[in-house]
C-alpha cells in the first residue's frame, strides 16, 4: 500500500514592513448629526486592518490604504489602496507626508482645508498654512486627526467630514498594527461644526492634543 505523504501548509507571513499611509475619512450631512445617524457615524473606526497583499515586498516609497465612510451608503466601508513612487512626499487630504533624513514628519495643510480650516490654531504663527504633527523615527507610527466643513457647490448645501491619518515606517509589523498597539504620536485637530460658520477659537470649541509616548 503507497504511503500519502503529509502535505503541510508553508507559514503564511503576516508582517508588512516600510512606510505605510492609511487614511480612513467620513462624510456625512446634517440627516447625520443627531440621533441614530451620529450614533452610525460616530462608530466609524480610527483605523482597519491593512491590505494582505502588503506582506510582499514592495519597491514603493509610499503604500496608501484609502478608506472611505459615507452617509449615502450606510458608512458601510469602501476600500482602495495606491502606490505612489519617486516623490519625498505625498499629500492625501489636507495632510502631507514627508520623508526627512531617517524618518518621517507629517504636516496638516490648513490652506487644503474646509471651513472652518481657514481658522488659525492656537498656538500656530500667524499666517503660517503648514503645521507640522509629528515626526517618525523607524519602527514609530502616529496618527493625525482633524475634521472640516464643505459645501457641495451644485446644491449650495453643508457637508462634514472626519479625516483619519494613520502612518507607520513599519519594520516587520502585523497588519492589525494601527488596531493592537497604540500610535507613539498623536495629534487631533478637532472643531465644533457649526453650519453658519466656524467656531471661535476663543470659544473652547476646538481642541488641541498632542502626545508622545
Amino acid at each position: 500500500m503507497a504511503r500519502h505523504r503529509s502535505r503541510r501548509t508553508p507559514h503564511e507571513d503576516t508582517r508588512v514592513s516600510g512606510l505605510v499611509v492609511q487614511l480612513l475619512t467620513t462624510e456625512w450631512t446634517k440627516e447625520s448629526r443627531g440621533g441614530p445617524g451620529a450614533r452610525t457615524r460616530n462608530a466609524t473606526p480610527p483605523a482597519l486592518v491593512l491590505p494582505k497583499v502588503w506582506t510582499q515586498p514592495e519597491d514603493a516609497s509610499f503604500r496608501l490604504h484609502h478608506v472611505y465612510f459615507s452617509e449615502q451608503r450606510g458608512f458601510l466601508p469602501r476600500q482602495w489602496t495606491d502606490v505612489r513612487r519617486g516623490k519625498h512626499f505625498v499629500e492625501v487630504e489636507a495632510f502631507r507626508v514627508e520623508q526627512v533624513e531617517a524618518g518621517v514628519r507629517v504636516l496638516l495643510d490648513h490652506g487644503k482645508m474646509g471651513l472652518p480650516g481657514s481658522r488659525e490654531w492656537s498656538g500656530m504663527a500667524r499666517g503660517q498654512r503648514h503645521e507640522e504633527l509629528f515626526r517618525l523615527s523607524p519602527g514609530e507610527w502616529g496618527r493625525g486627526v482633524y475634521n472640516e466643513r464643505i459645501q457641495y457647490w451644485e446644491t449650495g448645501h453643508w457637508g462634514y467630514c472626519k479625516h483619519v491619518l494613520n502612518v507607520g515606517m513599519l519594520e516587520a509589523a502585523d497588519l492589525d498594527v494601527f488596531l493592537s498597539t497604540r500610535p507613539d504620536h498623536e495629534a487631533i485637530r478637532e472643531y465644533l461644526l457649526r453650519q453658519a460658520g466656524p467656531a471661535s477659537s476663543g470659544s473652547g470649541s476646538s481642541r488641541l492634543h498632542v502626545a508622545a509616548s
